[in-house]
């Protein structure tokens, strides 16, 4: 991963990255704002990207001139591009952490491991998510069941059996009213599911109002 400290190796491939992807757009800048520009993106990476590796970056470089819009190399057209590719490998690495914790249960494993391995989960499903959805960012719930319960299990999240059953019958009828439109009969709808999406996106929106530092919670929690 390309983590949080910025160096002469990660600038370097900034320089490259960024006189790549200037060349296959047609585009020409000063060697001095070049090099301005690569400063800027080694920030935005060990800032908000720093779980991906040099080969994720140059992926979303490679993808994002071949098939987005933007006509300039920018700050907010590589964001764009990277947000994608976060997407894309937060939601493998998600795949693999369960499968992980599938194994390290059947092979008994110790519970320090255990531990690394919620801790990654809970920082890319919760976490992650929640920081994107805070910054106006695209995102995808993943892992919402196992969210949900640990969320409940340490406090984070608490609904009174009076209000699980009002948010069931909301949900019943979203469902119902989704189906009315919804011509595919195949079509599956999970009324558990949508119950603890509406959840965490409700206290994902309170926390935001109280300017909530969720990350550092998590941390204690953890």
């Amino acid at each position: 991963m390309i983590g949080k400290e910025p160096s002469e190796e990660l600038l370097s491939f900034c320089y490259v990255t960024i006189n790549k992807a200037l060349f296959e757009m047609s585009q020409k800048k000063a060697e001095e704002d070049r090099k301005i520009l690569a400063n800027i993106l080694m920030n935005d990476l060990n800032d908000k990207f720093y779980r991906l590796t040099m080969e994720d970056v140059s992926k979303a470089f490679h993808n994002g001139v071949r098939e987005f819009e933007q006509m300039a190399i920018n700050p907010r057209t590589w964001y764009n591009w990277l947000n994608k590719q976060k997407l894309k490998v937060n939601a493998k690495r998600i795949e693999q952490s369960q499968e992980n914790e599938r194994l390290q249960i059947e092979q008994r494993c110790k519970e320090v491991d255990k531990k690394e391995i919620l801790k990654e989960f809970i920082e890319l499903c919760l976490v992650e998510v929640y920081e994107q959805y805070v910054a106006g960012e695209k995102f995808k719930f993943q892992g919402v069941s196992q969210v949900f319960n640990w969320c409940e299990s340490v406090g984070l999240i608490s609904l009174t059996l009076k209000e699980k059953e009002k948010l069931w019958d909301e949900v019943q009828d979203e469902i119902e009213q989704k189906k009315k439109f919804v011509h595919n009969e195949r079509k599956q709808f999970h009324p558990v599911v949508m119950c603890r999406e509406k959840t965490l996106m409700t206290y994902f929106s309170k926390w935001r109002a109280e300017n909530f530092d969720l990350r550092t919670k998590v941390k204690q929690l953890l």
